[in-house]
């Protein structure tokens, strides 16, 4: 179809009125998005993702056409067709207009036939997941930087936007149009994130058939297969779906007994998973002992050696430098009978708010010494497990 420039006296008649619905709930669309489909004489919808009580605030002699299945060459037809007739057009879309919305090859049509068109913006649906969550996707001293992106598929990859590359920030990432991908999407994220990161995947935010999965990075793509969710969904990332800080705006002694409360409760839970690694057979009985002092203490300690060793009780593994490298992503806190060197280049440490500590100690277990996080255990660490094997603690940081 060829399109034509509307009259001159029709261009300030008409217009398209480009209108964000929401997440879904009908009482989530704006005030001024309702006045637009009340005045409305066309309405064009998507009736997948639109909520379709919303349509009651239309007229009762307003046109509505539902999009689905209309290729673009269609809806710009029916934009050009209404003009002409001097038709106010409503097109609703979900969520918010600023992102993944598609109306810039729109608005660009419009722009080439003059016809007018505004712009109102609506609830986004990460918003809506927020609510849901009740969860503040930024916080201080856990991330103030939200990613906001989807898998790329053939639209292609900007450079340096894919998934795996911005995981590397470590910020609290929403993810879009990412759900039937879960498993790709996972592999993407766990090159920069933890898999003991959490995840929360909200399937139609805001509806009655709202749906909330929650996990970890490791297990979320198995719980979401087994949901059999594959559509309409938000995928949450970040360590602040369980973290919280405190904003300065409010501070004060209830905000921060609560702060505290929560960081206790972190470090408690951080500190109860503890590996302890021993590489040569001279170092096992060392290990052995260090077991029995954090067991003692109520930690949960667990032995590994390399399985070219003897090595009664513990879990023996292929690749002791493999497994340092997993467990520290997965923020185990590690106490590795192994020369420095080879833990430091292991662990490739990336934040020290998120990091587990590490200590290390000589084969003579004469020295413990906290090689990272050493204010967020590692030094109270060293001086127990010294204390209880008769050693000292090589403490480098400032008290």
């Amino acid at each position: 179809m060829k399109y034509g420039a509307l009259p001159h006296d029709q261009k300030m008649k008409t217009k398209v009125v480009f209108v964000g619905a929401g997440p879904g709930d009908p009482e989530l669309l704006t005030v001024r998005g309702k006045r637009e489909i009340e005045d409305a004489d066309v309405i064009i919808y998507a009736g997948s993702l639109i909520h379709t009580d919303m349509l009651k605030y239309a007229r009762g002699d307003a046109i509505l056409i539902d999009s689905h299945g209309k290729n673009r060459e269609e809806i710009f037809a029916i934009y050009e067709k209404f003009a002409k007739e001097g038709k106010k057009v409503v097109r609703l879309h979900s969520g918010d207009l600023s992102f993944y919305s598609a109306i810039q090859e729109q608005m660009e049509f419009l722009i080439l036939r003059d016809i007018p068109f505004e712009i109102i913006p609506g609830v986004t649906s990460f918003s809506a997941a927020s609510a849901s969550l009740k969860r503040e996707f930024t916080s201080p001293g856990v991330s103030q930087t939200l990613i906001i992106t989807k898998p790329f598929g053939k639209t292609g990859k900007p450079e340096k936007e894919s998934i795996k590359e911005l995981s590397d920030h470590g910020a609290t990432m929403i993810i879009f149009l990412g759900i039937q991908l879960i498993s790709d999407v996972v592999s993407e994220l766990r090159a920069g994130y933890p898999p003991e990161t959490p995840v929360a995947v909200v399937h139609k935010a805001s509806w009655r058939e709202e749906k909330i999965i929650r996990g970890t990075l490791k297990e979320i793509a198995e719980k979401v297969e087994k949901a059999g969710i594959k559509s309409q969904s938000v995928i949450i990332v970040g360590e602040v779906l369980e973290k919280s800080g405190v904003s300065k705006l409010y501070s004060g002694i209830r905000n921060h007994e609560i702060n505290t409360k929560l960081a206790q409760k972190d470090e408690i839970m951080n500190q109860k998973k503890i590996a302890i690694f021993s590489l040569a057979q001279k170092s096992v009985a060392l290990a052995e002992k260090v077991k029995g002092v954090l067991s003692d203490k109520g930690f949960d300690a667990e032995l590994i050696c390399s399985e070219k060793i003897s090595c009664e009780g513990g879990k023996k593994v292929k690749s002791i430098f493999n497994t340092i490298r997993e467990s520290f992503r997965e923020r185990r806190n590690i106490v590795a009978i192994l020369p420095m060197g080879v833990v430091v280049r292991a662990i490739e440490p990336k934040k020290k708010t998120k990091d587990p500590w590490v200590i290390c100690i000589d084969e003579r277990g004469k020295y413990v010494i906290p090689v990272l996080n050493g204010h967020r255990g590692a030094n109270k660490f060293s001086k127990l497990i010294a204390e209880g094997i008769s050693a000292q603690a090589v403490i480098t940081t400032s008290d």
